[in-house]
């Protein structure tokens, strides 16, 4: 049974309430808005599988306010985190960890890993404050749609489907945050973000290549991020005389003047031109560098495929 419409709100107090009685919520974050619950209330954890329509092998990113009680969540705390965690955290990175019994396996998708980020969006920061339980929140859209960058966004994705969205102004990331991995002896990036691997790899050194299809990290399948308007990629959106006589627009992240400010700006541009009734959205890919990596990354999975 569907709730009444969702509302946006700026009372962190009643957020923080409807998490403990069990219940989720829409949670601004610096890279997408996310859907929260108590990731130490299984019960909690299940409706946010339920809302996403979200199948239950993609395992969640739990969040933290800082590292003081991490070893209560996981096994051992490797010295790659360490170093990464004093240049990158609070921020848009994730780091997976071998995890213990507390966490559960819900959570994680049955891996033996769980997947932790320290956000600094301030108003999430104040939120783990309040409630003082780890929080596990993917973006909080539909499966496989466009993640949204604001509580507006939330609304049109979930309406209806929790109480309340805790309104903190728009992304400043826009996109999801880097993974890595650090489980293993040889870190690796299983998911491209704003932190790019290059600095990732100037901190500890070189990472590896992702050999198992294991999925223990969001965002690692192949089709992802979609809007309900095909999303065709092209070489140059200068050269478009095949699409003569189509009705389409264009999504063009080169006209932004850096490719932070083209990440910023994907998901909510993306979402925009599919609100406008297109027979099809033309996009070209930006500079395949840095954070244009994950850019690239994220226009290839929501892509149309045949």
């Amino acid at each position: 049974m569907t709730q009444k419409r969702t509302q946006i709100i700026t009372d962190i107090n009643l957020v923080a309430a409807d998490i403990l009685k069990g219940n989720i919520v829409g949670i601004p974050t610096e890279t997408v808005y996310g859907l929260g619950a108590n990731a130490l209330d299984t019960d909690a954890v299940i409706k946010i599988f339920e809302a996403k329509e979200r199948p239950r092998f993609n395992p969640l990113i739990v969040h933290l306010l800082n590292k003081d009680n991490l070893d209560e969540f996981v096994e051992e705390i490797p010295e790659s985190f360490l170093k990464l965690y004093v240049k990158f955290s609070p921020g848009p990175i994730t780091y997976v960890l071998k995890k213990k019994k507390l966490i559960s396996d819900i959570v994680t998708a049955g891996n033996e890993t769980v997947a932790v980020r320290f956000p600094s969006h301030k108003v999430f920061r104040e939120l783990l404050e309040i409630v003082k339980v780890p929080i596990a929140a993917p973006s909080a859209n539909r499966f496989g749609r466009i993640s949204p960058t604001s509580a507006e966004d939330v609304v049109k994705e979930m309406d209806g489907k929790l109480k309340y969205v805790l309104e903190g102004g728009s992304s400043d990331v826009g996109i999801e945050s880097t993974v890595v991995d650090l489980s293993a002896e040889l870190p690796i990036v299983l998911r491209h973000g704003y932190i790019s691997e290059e600095e990732i790899e100037s901190v500890i050194g070189k990472t590896g290549q992702r050999i198992s299809e294991k999925i223990n990290s969001p965002g690692m399948l192949l089709n992802h991020y979609a809007p309900h308007t095909p999303l065709v990629i092209v070489e140059h959106l200068s050269d478009l005389d095949r699409f003569e006589g189509k009705n389409y627009g264009i999504l063009d992240l080169n006209k932004y003047s850096d490719l932070k400010e083209a990440a910023k700006h994907l998901f909510s541009d993306l979402r925009r031109l599919d609100e406008k009734g297109f027979e099809m959205i033309l996009a070209a890919k930006v500079k395949d560098e840095g954070i244009g990596i994950a850019i690239n990354d994220r226009l290839e999975k929501a892509r149309f495929k045949n």
